[in-house]
């Protein structure tokens, strides 16, 4: 009976608290190794839009054409201008997937733990008049040409990217706030500049934003 009566004996309170503190250990490892993760590929974020600025600048150049970025909350897209129409356009590599860039000139989204800002930006030359300095001057459109053409402006939305790099090699300065998000709130930041000036300039915010 005494034997029986010990093979039935439950886990000490020493052992519960061992086991307790090994799960709470193992949690807070995979706790810190996700928010390494995170800030690595947040990281590597930043880096990639950097890069990408740098990019169109110097294809811009090279190409005498005038390319641009469009920046949202959740990603940013390359556009190019295009004279005939004279408009921004996104670029197209439907046609031509091995395109060189292409990868790099498509839209691109962030993660939703990852956020865009644009902290500054220049307006683009002729944005809000009939003049532009990109392919000539609209022509003035009559009362009618208003009428027939009101609908047809609410249903499409003209891109104007907050950053432009023109064929001349002049860019359009810009400031963009990349932030990681913690719990709704900025848990690191990181500020990309652009100018003529200065060309690309990375800061990294403190982990204290």
């Amino acid at each position: 009976m005494r034997v029986a009566a010990c093979r039935q004996r439950g886990f000490t309170l020493i052992e519960l608290l061992v086991v307790i503190v090994i799960i709470a250990s193992l949690a807070g490892m995979a706790t810190l190794s996700l928010n390494n993760t995170d800030s690595r590929n947040w990281t590597g974020e930043v880096q990639r839009l950097a890069n990408l600025l740098q990019l169109v600048a110097d294809r811009a150049l090279i190409d005498k054409a005038h390319y641009g970025v469009v920046f949202e909350e959740q990603g940013y897209q390359v556009v190019r201008y295009d004279s005939s129409s004279m408009k921004w356009q996104e670029m197209d590599f439907s046609g031509q997937p091995a395109a060189a860039n292409a990868r790099r000139f498509t839209a691109h989204e962030l993660p939703p733990t990852m956020r865009l800002e644009v902290l500054s930006q220049t307006e683009l030359p002729g944005a809000e008049s009939k003049n532009t300095s990109f392919g000539g001057t609209r022509r003035s459109t009559t009362d009618t040409d208003k009428d027939r053409s009101s609908k047809r402006k609410k249903d499409e939305k003209e891109i104007l990217p907050q950053f432009a790099a023109l064929s001349s090699g002049e860019v359009l300065p810009v400031e963009i706030g990349f932030f990681l998000m913690k719990n709704g709130d900025i848990g690191r930041a990181a500020i990309i500049s652009y100018s003529s000036l200065y060309g690309m300039q990375l800061e990294w915010q403190s982990d204290e934003y």
